[in-house]
């Protein structure tokens, strides 16, 4: 859900030390996500109004960081999985995943029938984590290539 980037080139970076890009940026990721993981879970929770949104701010995870078709390396932090709480539709009850209810809470829901003023929280979320981000990634870059 958070989109958190770092942009410099290989050449750059491979130029500046003897490491490769590669060797860092997937533990320099490994370091960052938690951070976000936390700041997200912070941001979130400042907003919940109901306990049913509760559950979706504790499945807030950082995945693992991965490579791109483009060569970019990634890292994914945000709800998993589905609500226990399933939702009425006509007759039938439906799961609704974690990541929908934050996509409600972060925009609102205006629906015929439905209204939910927006409530966002990742742009906080992702400002409030971006200095100890950086900060933790500069330290693995640090400890690599002393």
């Amino acid at each position: 859900m958070a989109d958190f980037k770092v942009d410099f080139s290989d050449s750059f970076l491979s130029e500046l030390t003897d490491c490769q890009f590669e060797m860092i940026a997937e533990p320099a990721l490994e370091a960052a996500a938690p951070v976000l993981e936390k700041s997200m879970k912070n941001a979130a929770r400042a907003v919940v109004q109901h306990e049913g949104e509760s559950e979706m701010v504790n499945s807030i995870k950082a995945g693992k960081p991965v490579k791109t078709k483009t060569d970019a390396y990634i890292v994914t932090v945000g709800p998993k999985g589905n609500s226990k709480n399933k939702y009425k539709k006509k007759k039938e009850k439906y799961p609704v995943s974690n990541a929908l209810k934050g996509v409600w809470m972060e925009y609102g829901i205006n629906a015929p029938g439905h209204h939910q003023a927006p409530r966002p929280f990742i742009e906080k979320a992702k400002n409030d984590a971006k200095e100890k981000a950086l900060e933790k990634m500069q330290e693995v870059y640090d400890g690599m290539t002393k």
